[in-house]
This record gives structure tokens, C-alpha cells and sequence, in this order.
């Protein structure tokens, strides 16, 4: 294998250093960057909306749920880990049957006005029925990001690529190379957590990382 100069090996590791740090502060982009426009697939991810109240006209709420369902559920239904329930109409009406309101996972959705908002307090009350048509869901954003309004973006996975092959072409070529023993303690260790940060990259595309 030919000698690679050591002051080839440092530029090199200390320009893709700088350009993975730049490239990590976009690794992710909000859900409503991505997703503009609000449909029967994504309605409930970052949307705000205030329902209409459901009249209940049976004795038992549940069952006028039911009868709801029976009569005007489309082809969309949905059950929440929290057991909140959702169907879709043929007018595009999403109803709710459920026992909190306002702040819902990454939405903000109210009923008459009410609900309680803070994100760190999960309140249950009676259950109740909800309305609301789809065009009155408008994108919801909080005032500081959390992870789970946000997907990784589209354009650092293809910028990332590359860089991954690059990644493991270093890590094979310089590991063992006589040369990465001159090299700053900096320099090592950012060669060696490259490996596993490159890995990992690998993992997030998809891509097959048992051969290497």
C-alpha cells in the first residue's frame, strides 16, 4: 500500500471534521418543512385545530360513538396508544372520540375552546365527541422544536452519502497505517469515532453494513 503523507491524512480529516459538524446542523428539518400541505395522511402530525362539540343523543357516549361510525365512517379509522378514536367522513370531517383535549402528541387540538396546553401535563377528563373538517387544520408549530416534530432531512441523508463511502475508505487505508500513529490525539479520535458515527450513518439509510 502506498505511503499517504501525513499532511494529506491531517487536511483531509480536519475538512470532512468541519464539514460533517456544518452538515450535522442539518440533520434534521421540522415535519411541517417537509409536509406542507394537510391530508387525510398526515393530519394528525403538527396541526392545530379547535373541534365542534358532538351531541351526545344516546345514554351511553359510546354508544353514540358507535352509531357515528356506523353511519358516516369513510374509509379511514384510528385508534391512539392512548385510546383516542378518529374516522374520517365522506366530507372530509374528522371526528374525536376522547378523554383529553389541547395538547395531543405534536398537536394542539382543542375542543370548544377548551383543553389544557402544556405539554408536561396530561390531563383526563370525561369522554367526549369532536368535529372538525380537514381545511380547518392548519400547520402547528411550537415555539422551540422537539424531536418529535422532526424528521431527518431529505437533503443531509443525500449530502451523507458520499461521505459514508469516504468514511469506511479512511477508516481501512489510514486504521493501520504506520503514519496514524504521528497523527494529533484529535485527529485520532475523530478518525475512530468516524467509523462508528459512519456506521451509524449507514444504519439511518438502510444501507448494509455486515460486510464492513
Amino acid at each position: 500500500m502506498e505511503t499517504i503523507q501525513e499532511y494529506t491524512v491531517r487536511d483531509y480529516i480536519e475538512t470532512q471534521r468541519l464539514f460533517v459538524e456544518k452538515l450535522n446542523q442539518t440533520k434534521y428539518v421540522h415535519y411541517r418543512d417537509l409536509n406542507k400541505d394537510i391530508d387525510r395522511t398526515n393530519f394528525q402530525n403538527c396541526t392545530k385545530v379547535d373541534f365542534k362539540a358532538v351531541e351526545n343523543t344516546c345514554d351511553d357516549i359510546m354508544e353514540t360513538w358507535d352509531r357515528l361510525m356506523d353511519e358516516k365512517c369513510d374509509d379511514y379509522y384510528f385508534k391512539s396508544k392512548t385510546g383516542s378514536e378518529y374516522f374520517i367522513d365522506s366530507y372530509d370531517n374528522v371526528y374525536r372520540f376522547s378523554n383529553h383535549w389541547g395538547a395531543v402528541a405534536t398537536c394542539e387540538w382543542t375542543r370548544e375552546g377548551e383543553g389544557q396546553l402544556m405539554m408536561s401535563v396530561f390531563e383526563t377528563g370525561d369522554w367526549e365527541i369532536g368535529i372538525a373538517n380537514l381545511d380547518d387544520f392548519k400547520v402547528f408549530r411550537r415555539s422551540v422544536d422537539r424531536k418529535k416534530d422532526m424528521l431527518l432531512n431529505p437533503d443531509w441523508i443525500s449530502q451523507m452519502a458520499p461521505i459514508v463511502g469516504v468514511g469506511q475508505l479512511v477508516h481501512k487505508l489510514l486504521k493501520n497505517n504506520p503514519e496514524f500513529d504521528g497523527l494529533p490525539n484529535d485527529f485520532k479520535m475523530f478518525l475512530g469515532k468516524s467509523y462508528g458515527f459512519f456506521k451509524r450513518c449507514l444504519s439511518d439509510l438502510n444501507l448494509d453494513i455486515s460486510k464492513i
